[in-house]
């Protein structure tokens, strides 16, 4: 459901493109679920376009958040006539992982080269207005908190780019689980659903600095991630990072036989 004063301010500003950042996490399929009603209605009576951008992360992203996202995204161009763009980077993630290591904070190289480049690529091809909705909460993190001042605000680039962020779940404090069962209750959603429940994670990416072993450790039980630890030793000199993911070099058969009794 679109809150009245988000309602009020797309009349107003009436874009001429809306554009959904959709990742195949809980996040981001909530967003959209929450507001595609809405949207549809609004597009109808002004005339704008409405796009899914789903970015694959080349050599991090796993291949079932691939079909898990095209999916959802197929259902909603059949039953709502959103558009689908997809878009990928040209090189390995593994290269820019031997090049740069796994910097975390201000250094996201993974975010500002795998995702952001792309986003930036794609927002400078569509018509303005442009209003942009993604997932993102204050109650994500402390630097998204201090980012994210409102639902619906005006952002402008140092390059003069100017669009319209949307954050449907700004005054929400759902918990993941909450966020599932509210999704589950919506079959088109089910194969997102799915990864969380099997994987513990959308697999969006599957490398991940900001994501705690133990959620690496309930995918490693489902699929053997080994092959990742055996990257990581050889591509990086941080003996942190080899410690941290040492987890992965091997499985017990006996832990194997327990994952699947």
């Amino acid at each position: 459901m679109v809150q009245a004063s988000v309602a009020e301010q797309l009349h107003k500003i009436k874009p001429r493109t809306i554009l959904y950042l959709f990742s195949g996490g809980k996040d981001s399929s909530l967003a959209l679920l929450l507001t595609r009603d809405g949207v549809k209605r609004l597009c109808e009576e002004i005339d704008c376009n409405v796009y899914m951008l789903y970015i694959y992360i080349t050599g991090n992203t796993h291949p079932l958040n691939a079909y898990a996202s095209y999916s959802v995204m197929l259902w909603h161009k059949k039953h709502y006539g959103f558009k689908m763009i997809t878009r990928a980077h040209s090189r390995l993630f593994q290269e820019y992982v031997e090049k740069y290591g796994l910097q975390i904070g201000p250094s996201r190289w993974c975010y500002a080269e795998f995702k952001a480049r792309l986003i930036r690529e794609v927002e400078r091809s569509l018509p303005q207005p442009l209003v942009e909705v993604d997932g993102m909460s204050p109650h994500d993190s402390k630097a998204r908190e201090q980012k994210i001042t409102a639902e619906f605000e005006l952002v402008e680039r140092s390059n003069g780019f100017r669009f319209y962020a949307w954050h449907p779940l700004y005054s929400l404090n759902l918990s993941s689980e909450e966020k599932l069962k509210i999704l589950e209750q919506h079959e088109e959603f089910r194969p997102i659903v799915e990864l969380y429940r099997e994987y513990g994670d959308s697999l969006n990416c599957v490398l991940c600095p900001y994501k705690g072993v133990d959620k690496l450790m309930i995918h490693h039980g489902v699929e053997n991630l080994s092959a990742i630890y055996y990257f990581v030793k050889e591509a990086l000199e941080s003996e942190r990072w080899r410690r941290k993911y040492s987890r992965l070099a091997s499985r017990s058969l006996l832990e194997v036989v327990q994952l699947h009794d």
